[in-house]
């Protein structure tokens, strides 16, 4: 069971491949999980959004899990998605990791309808009544929840005692260092923020853009541990260069849902396996693809080094 005292390091979050009918790839997903096992991640983290929890079936879940269980056993901590757009689908989801051998889940507050704050504790309570021998992560999603939980927030959500961390999205410095200081929990921010969790003693990191280019990535990460931060600034800037030339237009520009295209980056790259986004999403066709690749060798080429 995860805690929050050993709740630390890089987050891997994954993408969840399908093989060309659209049928989930466990070869594939498993190869992936390995390769990011073997750079030395501390965590895997699966079925987030660009993992498209959203369009896979409870039986796909479980077997996420149990690939995920069985190749991160001994090495690395596994958290399984678990989110529910009810209390009881994300406690029967919970379950069913815990089942499979999952260190934690990670859940969303329940969307389609806003919840109040208060309905977003009991949410989590219950959630932590039903499945107490596991740990539990909060994904602090505002964009699909509607919902902002902020460091008031985290306080009260404290309380509960398997409650171990949460995912921070988007660089809101201020929520950051406010939930470090008022809280015991873990919150593990996005890239935006990981060299200066280093410096306000943070205890780790989610890793979205690792399931593109994980050695690179890694590279990166340990250059802001190790403290050498001028060249972990210098390789921000070349993360932030890739994202606005040559990954931003496609969602920007050409019209792809941010899932769309990110699984063309990772099939682009070539290091893991995506393949198309389930419908509803817009598959970004494979000349694309192949153009995108061309420019990441050509303009990018350190990220292209394995």
């Amino acid at each position: 069971m995860l805690t929050r005292e050993s709740m630390k390091g890089l987050y891997a979050l994954t993408i969840t491949p399908f093989d060309s009918k659209g049928n989930l790839d466990e070869d594939a997903y498993c190869e992936n999980v390995q390769t990011l096992v073997g750079l030395g991640v501390d965590g895997i983290v699966t079925s987030g959004t660009n993992g498209e929890f959203h369009t896979t079936t409870d039986d796909e879940r479980k077997r996420i899990a149990r690939i995920v269980v069985a190749e991160t056993r001994g090495k690395a901590v596994a958290v399984i998605g678990a989110s529910g757009v009810n209390t009881d689908e994300s406690i029967r989801r919970s379950r069913a990791a815990r089942e499979a051998g999952a260190d934690a889940v990670m859940n969303v507050v329940p969307f389609y309808h806003i919840l109040s704050k208060a309905e977003v504790y009991q949410y989590f309570e219950d959630l932590s009544l039903a499945c107490a021998d596991l740990g539990i992560i909060v994904y602090n999603n505002p964009i699909t929840t509607q919902v902002r939980l902020d460091d008031n927030d985290f306080a009260r959500l404290q309380e509960i005692p398997n409650l171990c961390g949460a995912k921070m999205l988007g660089a809101d410095l201020w929520l950051y260092l406010n939930c470090l200081r008022r809280t015991s929990i873990r919150h593990f921010p996005l890239e935006q923020l990981w060299g200066i969790s280093q410096q306000v003693n943070g205890n780790g990191v989610m890793a979205s853009f690792i399931y593109a280019f994980p050695a690179y990535m890694m590279r990166w990460w340990s250059c802001i541990t190790g403290g050498n931060f001028v060249k972990a600034l210098a390789m921000q800037h070349e993360v932030n260069s890739l994202l606005q030339e040559a990954i931003v237009p496609l969602i920007a520009t050409e019209g792809y849902n941010e899932i769309a295209a990110t699984k063309a980056v990772v099939d682009a790259a070539g290091f893991l396996k995506a393949g198309a986004p389930r419908k509803p999403f817009r598959p970004v066709p494979s000349d694309r693809i192949e153009k995108l690749r061309a420019t990441f060798q050509q303009r990018f080429p350190q990220f292209m080094q394995s």
